[in-house]
């Protein structure tokens, strides 16, 4: 058997470079020799999981268990752990700093020991019991072996490798093509198995296999469509819906939906999965589920009222009708069709279509770049956000994004807004006050409008951290109450009229467009600018 340390000592060398290639060597040099029997649990727990994706497992752990675990471990009290998580960005590595061991603990962690520890996490309910099994491993962990423990129970190792990095990482060492070891572990949802297979040179022998997650293709943004104007003779255009991406796997009466973020979302929309079930056969479908109304998409602000609630009511199900809408169908019975262009996989989507169990989208064709607007702006009238154009000779790309597909949205407007909370982000601004929820004016006060993430370069965020830490007046858990001072113009997609926000209104996909230094809080729009936008939105 082999230790765990290597597996931990090679994730640790790939969170401390920028390169790609740096990044896959160590991993690669980490699976390389690891006996049979240690590597696909070896190559899971390096992705950040000990379950492949076809298990669908989780080890249910939340963080209070966790801090409990390091806090008996390492003799620091509960408070000290929490500060230093936040004020680190992430509590794995909080741990591994506070706990001070010199030697290997004996006997060592191995990577089968961790792996089975791990999944059996996954059966315990109790959250003591939880904590007992965490003290174990962590008594027996050295700094950098704890750190990436609690990184795989938090559920991301933040080393900036993605699973397409240990794809690489198993072709390179074991001399296999990227694309065969990608096309296996798509089709098995296994890294593990694909890693053993990789080895032993039978990636060909992976059978494609439903019920699964497998990642979704992405489209790259088009900020001017005078840019591809040249190509829109290779496009087709179907509109860009605002609902929540699936993908459908069927069989037979079976039926599982996933979501983008690779979740089973099948028993919130059960509907969805009651009108797939119906026809007979198997397939694999990519779509959108949308709120419906009146035979067209509603807004995204009722669907989320149907988000993350296991069993919804009946009379939700009433309220909020859903419907998935396809525009892509990726396999049928066990032939996966995502290296045929999609004019073959949509001559297969429409025959399928015939059953009524779903919604097909619609396809246009724009020969230059005012038909396109045109089609942008009956895209808009029909509920839906703007357009994707697809190259008819594409492949399915799972997972990955290029200009293949693209996507063509516009804001709907910017508002200045004052900013009255921040906290910490995640992933590469771990540790950096990059979410930032603001406010707009109503009368002698501020009400809160939204949270924003995105728009602003690492330095402007490090810059107004060292601000927002002078200007806080309060903290409550990981968020910083400030001073009303800063104000920013955000743009947004459509806003909705919503109790989440004490202004009564949200915006749809909120980022930032610029500092405005040149204002002052008193000069924000208003609660009546944001209504005023509203009611045009509403053609009142």
């Amino acid at each position: 058997m082999s230790a765990y340390l290597g597996l931990a000592r090679a994730l640790e060398t790939a969170a401390s470079t920028r390169s790609k290639l740096a990044k896959i060597a160590a991993l690669a040099d980490a699976l390389r020799p690891l006996p049979e029997n240690d590597l696909p649990a070896a190559a899971r727990l390096l992705s950040g999981s000990p379950f492949a994706e076809w298990e669908q497992s989780v080890t249910s752990v939340g963080w209070a268990t966790v801090a409990r675990a390091a806090s008996a471990v390492t003799g620091w009290d509960l408070e000290t752990i929490g500060a230093s998580a936040r004020a680190i960005g992430d509590l794995g590595e909080a741990i591994g700093l506070l706990l001070s061991r010199d030697s290997v603990p004996e006997p060592p962690l191995e990577i089968l020991e961790v792996d089975g520890r791990l999944r059996a996490l996954a059966g315990l309910r109790r959250a003591a019991e939880k904590q007992a099994l965490i003290e174990d491993l962590l008594r027996r962990a050295t700094p950098v072996e704890a750190r990436y423990l609690v990184k795989t129970l938090s559920g991301g190792l933040r080393v900036g490798a993605d699973l397409a990095t240990v794809e690489e990482a198993i072709a390179a060492a074991f001399g296999a093509e990227r694309e065969p070891v990608a096309r296996a572990h798509r089709d098995s949802g296994d890294i593990g198995e694909t890693a053993a297979a990789a080895r032993d040179g039978r990636l060909e022998a992976i059978q494609f296999r439903l019920f699964h997650p497998i990642g979704f293709m992405l489209a790259s943004p088009i900020e001017d469509p005078r840019e591809i104007e040249a190509e829109l003779s290779q496009d087709v255009i179907e509109d860009k819906f605002d609902g929540i991406r699936a993908h459908a796997h069927k069989s037979g009466s079976r039926v599982a939906l996933f979501s983008r973020t690779l979740d089973d979302v099948t028993a919130q929309f059960p509907e969805i999965a009651l009108a797939l079930a119906v026809p007979p056969g198997e397939f694999l479908l990519d779509g959108e589920i949308v709120a419906w109304k009146d035979d067209r998409a509603d807004s995204f602000f009722r669907l989320q009222r149907r988000l993350g609630r296991k069993a919804p009511p009946a009379e939700l199900l009433a309220e909020i009708p859903v419907a998935f809408v396809a525009y892509d169908c990726l396999a049928v019975g066990n032939t996966p069709l995502f290296e045929l262009p999609w004019r073959e996989r949509r001559r297969e989507l429409e025959r399928l279509a015939g059953s009524g169990a779903f919604r097909l989208s619609t396809v246009h064709r724009a020969g230059n770049v005012a038909s396109l607007e045109e089609l942008f702006r009956a895209a808009r009238e029909r509920g839906n956000e703007g357009l994707m154009l697809k190259r008819e000779d594409s492949p399915y790309l799972a997972g990955k994004r290029g200009r293949a597909w693209r996507k063509w949205k516009k804001a709907l407007a910017t508002l200045d807004v004052v900013v009255t909370a921040v906290e910490q982000g995640n992933g590469k601004r771990a540790g950096m006050l990059s979410d930032y929820t603001f406010a707009v004016r109503a009368g002698d006060s501020l009400v809160n409008i939204g949270k924003a993430y995105s728009g602003l370069t690492d330095e402007e965020i490090r810059r107004l951290g060292a601000r927002f830490r002078k200007i806080t007046v309060a903290r409550y858990g990981p968020v910083r109450a400030v001073a009303p001072e800063v104000v920013l113009e955000v743009a947004f997609d459509t806003i909705q009229k919503s109790s989440r926000h004490k202004s009564g209104f949200a915006l749809r996909f909120p980022r930032i467009v610029r500092i405005r230094e040149d204002k002052r809080p008193e000069e924000a729009d208003t609660v009546e600018r944001v209504e005023e936008i509203w009611r045009s939105i509403q053609g009142a």
